[in-house]
């Protein structure tokens, strides 16, 4: 049985982290306390750059927003 992955950026739990971002920057953290990405910040690069847009790439539990462009 194949695991359905639903990207970050497409997820419905990546939301606006007001407390983390800055002036031009908006961070995106995950929202779902059953992922493993809990409160982790979703446009992050691995060296701690800041992101444009969202690149993590998803977890089991994530669920697909019915509408929102791509973050």
């Amino acid at each position: 049985m194949t695991q359905n992955y639903i990207q970050c950026s497409y997820c419905q739990y990546a939301r606006p982290d007001k407390t983390a971002s800055e002036r031009k920057w908006t961070a995106y953290e995950c929202g779902n306390c059953a992922s493993d990405y809990y409160k982790s910040l979703l446009n992050i690069s691995r060296d701690g750059a800041a992101l444009p847009v969202i690149v993590w790439p998803g977890c089991k539990w994530g669920k697909r927003a019915e509408r929102r462009e791509v973050l």
